[in-house]
């Protein structure tokens, strides 16, 4: 399933800025979860990409290369419950989430062929697949990826504590 999941019914919001940006001052993070997934499983990336943390946006271009609006849906999504702690939530989703994956263009497959959906019904359910995690930024809310920071943090760490190969010698 993806790992950027997402949720349902149009909350009320700002609606597409030119450009696509949103402003998400003055929504909380089950109505930034709710409307980000929306537009992920509307095939509408770009406008997902607006409820995310800014600094994260350039995960949403490389986890989505290639897919296009055949690529996902959802059924009956809505929101499930909402866990806040301090400037981070937990948004818990219900409903049907759909993903065929990338379909090259021209192909003559059928977009649902292979499709492979999960459902959620529970309020707060276990399911990673239904959780989409909220943080706050300068006073706003968006969805964000903390183990992107983490593995991003980690790989930054190591790379400055390991020395520089060395470089090959010209033979002249």
């Amino acid at each position: 399933m993806l790992a950027a999941t997402g949720c349902s019914s149009e909350a009320a919001g700002t609606p597409d800025a030119p450009g696509g940006t949103v402003d998400t001052k003055g929504m909380g993070p089950g109505a930034v979860a709710v409307q980000y997934s929306t537009a992920l499983f509307s095939g509408r990336f770009p406008r997902a990409a607006s409820f995310v943390l800014p600094r994260q946006r350039g995960v949403l271009k490389v986890l989505f290369t290639g897919m296009n609006n055949s690529s996902v849906r959802a059924q009956g999504l809505g929101l499930g419950s909402v866990h806040v702690k301090a400037d981070s939530a937990t948004v818990v989703l219900t409903g049907r989430m759909c993903s065929s994956g990338v379909i090259p263009k021209g192909a003559t497959v059928r977009p649902r062929q292979n499709e492979k959906c999960v459902s959620n019904h529970r309020r707060d359910t276990a399911d990673p697949a239904f959780h989409v995690t909220a943080c706050k930024s300068s006073g706003k809310w968006y969805v964000c990826f903390p183990k992107f920071d983490e593995a991003m943090r980690q790989g930054s760490a190591s790379t400055a504590t390991k020395a520089a190969p060395p470089s090959p010698r010209s033979s002249h």
